[in-house]
């Protein structure tokens, strides 16, 4: 956790996430990613429907963890670990899109809120 903190303060949104951080060494079962264990727990700490939950990954083993939890899925590129094909590797995994910037996620969230994964 010390490790997403310290990565969300960088990019400036610690803020919005501070008490809403979850990680695999917190859930029941301990597995990590791309097991959909620490997806599921968020949801329920959150009361939140795992079918009405956007996730914002980087990770290609995330993104198949969040998809088998049910969520849909935002890529995330704009880290200094991305890599050529990057953002074709996230949504050949899963993602319906991939964003570079923190500034495209309102505007993408809500274009995609409109349109259902049925």
């Amino acid at each position: 956790s010390e490790r997403i903190e310290f990565m969300l303060e960088k990019v400036h949104l610690l803020p919005f996430f501070a008490d809403r951080i979850f990680s695999a060494m917190e859930t029941p079962t301990g597995k990590t990613k791309p097991a959909p264990d620490v997806f599921l727990f968020a949801a329920e700490k959150l009361n939140a429907n795992p079918a009405n939950t956007f996730v914002i990954e980087d990770s290609v083993h995330g993104v198949h963890g969040a998809r088998a939890a049910g969520m849909r899925v935002i890529g995330f590129t704009g880290a200094a670990h991305s890599y050529p094909g990057h953002a074709d590797a996230l949504t050949e995994a899963g993602a319906e899109t991939v964003i570079r910037r923190w500034a495209e996620l309102k505007s993408v969230i809500a274009a995609l809120s409109e349109w259902s994964d049925a």
